[in-house]
């Protein structure tokens, strides 16, 4: 993993943590994740995200290419924080339509 890649910072905002690019060619781009989510493909999992450009959007030349890259970085963001049990899900559509509740699993 490699961090020195990006940085977190503070988007001023809306005062949520965002990601700040670190290398060329997107250097000094700020961006935020929005919603995540994991799709079956055959055997395969994808991860589809979408994501806000909060400053320097007009340094990005090939989108597919970006995506790709912050992709990546995604993936290494979910791998930490289950490495350090440190993963927060900030609610979505599905939390209204719930119907049953939270079951919390059992301490071993």
């Amino acid at each position: 993993m490699n961090t020195l890649r990006y940085k977190t910072v503070q988007n001023k905002k809306t005062n949520v943590e965002a990601i700040k690019l670190l290398e060329h060619p997107y250097e000094g781009i700020i961006y935020s994740y929005g919603k995540v989510k994991f799709v079956e493909e055959g055997d395969n999992l994808r991860i589809k995200f979408e994501y806000d450009i909060i400053e320097d959007a007009d340094s990005i030349y090939d989108t597919k290419e970006f995506e790709h890259y912050i992709g990546d970085i995604l993936q290494e963001l979910i791998h930490l924080g289950i490495e350090k049990n440190n993963i927060t899900y900030t609610g979505g559509i599905d939390d209204e339509n719930r119907t049953g509740d939270i079951v919390e699993p059992d301490k071993q």
